[in-house]
């Protein structure tokens, strides 16, 4: 079972299409059976009047009262058991090409397998201002947290069932920084990762300059919390 967390806040313009679109290729292109969860969490738009239309044997809708995308994965990835649990963002910024690439790598032994802007095959269109705070934010990751991920933030990310089991539960943050979280204890504890190539095009009128900078500074803070927290661990 593939189970696929699509995380949602508010996303009624992109959200029908989008999951639509999510549907067919997996009908046309994954083996598996397959779950898609529509992970709301509280939405204030038509999200929820939107996912409930689009409910069928492959897709369900879950909502979750606190705002937050961590929590919204961790409770989709918890609503059902599978052997490989992956989330993309509801934009779709990835191309969808790239999710059999993403399942392969769980199935190929990989605990957790990520897209990776950074990968010298990947192909991304993006501008100025994200290109800049993505490099930023890749050295940090890097050199305070001494990792080898070369794209932490990347929306998406699939883990089989024993990172699930492992990992998971010790994932303190419920935001942005959730997934990010993810891939430093996984490298911690040993976890095989992989990183792939995806085509990438940055979506239109998503994040103004002042969320992205309010998201950064979260990140920032969220950086130095885990270094001292596994220091002290």
């Amino acid at each position: 079972m593939i189970l696929i967390a699509i995380p949602c806040y508010n996303e009624e313009k992109v959200l029908e299409n989008n999951v639509s679109l999510l549907l067919s290729f997996c009908k046309q292109n994954l083996k598996e059976d397959f779950r898609i969860i529509i992970a709301d969490n509280d939405s204030s738009d038509k999200t929820k009047e939107i996912s409930r239309g689009l409910e069928n044997n492959f897709v369900k809708y879950l909502f979750i009262p606190h705002q937050g995308k961590g929590i919204a994965i961790k409770k989709a990835w918890q609503s059902f058991k599978a052997d490989i649990y992956c989330f993309m963002d509801a934009d779709l910024a990835v191309d969808l090409n790239a999710l059999p690439d993403l399942i392969s790598g769980i199935k190929e032994g990989y605990d957790v397998c990520l897209g990776s802007r950074s990968h010298s095959l990947s192909q991304v269109k993006r501008s100025f201002f994200r290109k800049a705070f993505s490099f930023v934010y890749g050295f940090l990751f890097k050199m305070i947290l001494n990792s080898k991920i070369t794209d932490a933030p990347c929306g998406f990310k699939a883990i089989n069932q024993k990172a699930k089991e492992s990992i998971l539960p010790l994932v303190s943050n419920e935001k942005w920084f959730f997934d990010s979280e993810i891939l430093v204890l996984a490298e911690r504890r040993g976890c095989k990762i992989k990183e792939i190539p995806v085509k990438w095009s940055e979506p239109l009128g998503r994040e103004s300059r002042a969320g992205v900078f309010r998201i950064s500074w979260e990140y920032w803070e969220m950086l130095w919390k885990t270094r001292k927290r596994l220091k002290n661990s």
